[in-house]
């Protein structure tokens, strides 16, 4: 079966992003005549990913349409899927408001960034539901876990994040020496707090042979130095993660849990290598690089007619589960996926049905359904879950409420807050900030 549907992708200016979305319909056959609507408010960004796409599908020869557009509204109407990757404010900003907290004595940050985000999430939400309320929202830009809760409490649209993160334990199988057509993994949590909690090799439980590559093998792999941002995965970190908690973290787990792994640089440097894993000043500022030479990258090829696109996106179904989320939605090709999906039957026990939880999903004609699995151990769930879950909530209820003392609660559970004066400065000058704007009216500031 074909089916042709219309994806709206908000934020398409992500030169990176909209290919591998385009690339990857094009190489799907079940939805060959779909129409694609780029939007993003930045106009040089947006007429060049036009053209990367068009030209990537005519090299492919896929038959994917496409136009663009810097209006929301107009992108939505009509559509089938949207699909939300856009990052408020780009860099820039996030790392301004990074700098700020810094000054007020956040170490590398408070994340608050995230609130101007969840603001423009609940906007495009309810775009949706008032312009294409039977579409699908997928939601890939961060924080998806507060974002998507935020947005299922607040609309009735049919939202789903999803991320890359799971994709951690075929990096684990590699390094084991393992060959990928045996291993098989199950992980469930929150995104960005995600536990393996099943690992197999032919059939027969995996961890022990990770154990034995800690014991005779982990001391020789940390002690390399010829990773691009150290290892996250298998750090130092993730392997202390392990020994604390019982389940090794998966994917960009290990770079968040645990407040002491990241006090200073040099403790950043203990537990993820000499650049300090990836969210260290000097590991942040090497991703920023490679992110500019990327883009410049496809600049050129965009700019060359003589140099192939598909010499930079080759013509083959990627990573992303997107696509094929939509074909298996639209087609009823039943897969079984990754998903950021409401909690509906206690997928994960001790939680609310209304908070958006990462676990497989099983993706059909007929919708999205969670996959129920063995609970998490008592030491992950009280000693990670319930507080992640805590500062969340905070967030979440401060962007449904208004009220300013559920962002001072987000700072108070931060453990870099020394002072609650300290916290309190640290707002009042955020929302302070011309830029915003819409946050200062919501908070009465």
């Amino acid at each position: 079966m074909k089916t042709s549907v219309k994806i709206a992708i908000i934020g398409a200016g992500s030169a990176q992003f909209s290919a591998e979305i385009v690339r990857d319909l094009c190489v799907n056959p079940g939805l060959q005549g779909s129409h694609v609507v780029l939007m993003d408010i930045h106009e040089q960004r947006l007429e060049m990913v036009h053209r990367l796409a068009e030209r990537l599908t005519r090299e492919i020869r896929g038959k994917i349409s496409f136009s663009k557009t810097t209006h929301r509204e107009t992108a939505l109407q009509g559509a089938d899927f949207v699909i939300n990757t856009a990052q408020v404010g780009g860099h820039d900003w996030t790392e301004a408001q990074r700098r700020l907290a810094e000054k007020h004595g956040y170490y590398r940050g408070a994340r608050l960034h995230d609130f101007p985000q969840m603001a423009l999430f609940l906007d495009v939400a309810r775009d949706v539901e008032r312009i294409c309320p039977n579409a699908w929202l997928i939601q890939s830009a961060n924080p998806v876990f507060e974002g998507c809760t935020l947005m299922h409490r607040e609309t009735k649209v049919k939202v789903l994040g999803l991320c890359h993160g799971h994709y951690g334990y075929q990096h684990i199988a590699r390094v084991l020496g393992l060959d990928p057509a045996y291993v098989t993994a199950e992980t469930k949590g929150f995104n960005h707090w995600i536990w393996m909690t099943d690992f197999r090799y032919k059939g027969q439980d995996a961890y022990p042979l990770l154990n034995e590559w800690i014991e005779k093998h982990a001391e020789a792999y940390w002690a390399q130095d010829n990773f691009e941002f150290h290892d996250t995965q298998l750090s130092r970190a993730a392997i202390d993660q392990y020994r604390l908690y019982g389940l090794m973290p998966i994917g960009d787990t290990p770079r968040f849990v645990g407040w002491w792994y990241h006090t200073d640089l040099a403790a950043k440097q203990q537990w993820y290598g000499k650049l300090g894993g990836f969210d260290s000043e000097l590991g942040w500022q090497r991703y920023l690089n490679k992110m500019n030479e990327n883009v410049k990258k496809i600049e050129r090829v965009v700019l060359d007619e003589s140099q192939k696109v598909t010499d930079i996106f080759r013509p083959v179904q990627g990573h992303e589960q997107i696509v094929p989320i939509i074909n298996s939605l639209v087609n009823d090709e039943e897969g079984i996926y990754q998903v950021n999906i409401p909690n509906k039957g206690q997928l994960i026990q001790g939680f609310p049905e209304d908070l958006v939880i990462e676990c497989k999903g099983v993706v059909n004609a007929s919708g999205i359904r969670g996959v129920v699995t063995p609970p998490l151990p008592a030491k992950v769930v009280v000693g990670e879950m319930v507080p992640r879950w805590r500062k969340a909530e905070c967030a979440v209820e401060a962007m449904r409420s208004g009220d300013r003392d559920y962002l001072l609660q987000y700072l108070l559970h931060d453990q870099r807050t020394r002072t609650r004066e300290q916290a309190e400065a640290l707002i009042t000058e955020w929302l302070s900030d011309s830029r915003n704007e819409k946050l200062a009216r919501l908070f009465h500031a």
